[in-house]
This record gives C-alpha cells, sequence and structure tokens, in this order.
C-alpha cells in the first residue's frame, strides 16, 4: 500500500500531516531521478492512478504539487485538505463509477470539491450505474488520453 489511506471496517480516511509512507517515498525518488534524466521533458510529465493507485496518486500530488503537467484520478480518493498544494497547479480530471461500493463515490466528490474550494477547475466525470470498474469507461473515453496530453507545465 503506497498511500497513507487508513481502513476502519468500511471507512478509509487519509491523515492530513502524515509523511509519505516508505512505498510512497521509493515513488518519488523514482519520479524525481527520472524527471532529472537528460530525455525527459519536465514540461510534460503526467499522472494516472486507479482505485488505491488513485489515492496515491492524490496523494504525491500533495508532495509533488507541480510536478505533473496533468493528472486523471479514476475511483480514488484523499484527504479534501491535500488539495490546497495542487489545486492551482495540476489540471485534474477525476472519475468515479456512482455506484461502486469498493471506494465510495464520495471521496472523489469530496476531492473534487476541494480543488474547487483551493481555486482549481477539476473536470469530473461521475459515471451512471457504474461500480468500481470505472477506469474501462475512462480508458474507453476517445478524451482521456487527448485531455491528459493537452497540458504541459511552462
Amino acid at each position: 500500500n503506497w498511500s497513507s489511506v487508513i481502513l476502519d471496517g468500511n471507512k478509509l480516511s487519509f491523515p492530513e500531516d502524515d509523511p509519505p509512507t516508505n512505498s510512497l517515498k521509493l515513488v518519488i525518488k523514482l519520479m524525481d531521478s527520472l524527471t532529472n534524466e537528460n530525455y525527459a521533458d519536465k514540461n510534460r510529465i503526467y499522472l494516472s492512478g486507479l482505485s488505491n493507485g488513485g489515492m496515491g496518486s492524490f496523494e504525491l500530488l500533495k508532495h509533488r504539487p507541480k510536478m505533473f503537467a496533468s493528472a486523471v484520478i479514476i475511483c480514488g480518493g484523499g484527504n479534501p485538505a491535500w488539495a490546497k498544494e495542487f489545486a492551482k497547479t495540476t489540471p485534474v480530471w477525476v472519475a468515479h463509477g456512482s455506484d461502486d461500493n469498493v471506494v465510495f463515490p464520495e471521496l472523489s466528490i469530496n476531492m473534487v470539491k476541494a480543488i474547487i474550494k483551493h481555486g482549481g477547475s477539476p473536470k469530473f466525470t461521475l459515471y451512471e450505474n457504474v461500480n468500481h470498474e470505472s477506469w474501462f469507461n475512462v480508458f474507453d473515453d476517445p478524451n482521456y488520453l487527448k485531455w491528459m496530453f493537452s497540458f504541459t507545465k511552462n
């Protein structure tokens, strides 16, 4: 588990100020090393994650708010307080299934509200009558990669 999510029964929570998990520290170290290579275009680094990877993606945005040109986060969640770190710096598309009973849609909705509250303008898609596998809807969307790659850091 590379995010700091805490599972208590059916409830997920995300500590606001905990340091990154060891796994997330390794991901950050890897990302930092790759972006420092000559072949890496620092203006075109993109982030996408789903489910637990979506939770880790929100947390990675918290720790590296200026690294990514855009992010697509699918059926994830995070601590809404994290949004203040990346709301104005990273375009985010949040997608979730309305009937998700694994990662409840409220977790994405709360992150979208927080991004807006902190000055961002997220793209948000709630897929009607879709359970946890909402990534199939995103990956089938012809605008998925077009949207993500339309952004660059300047």
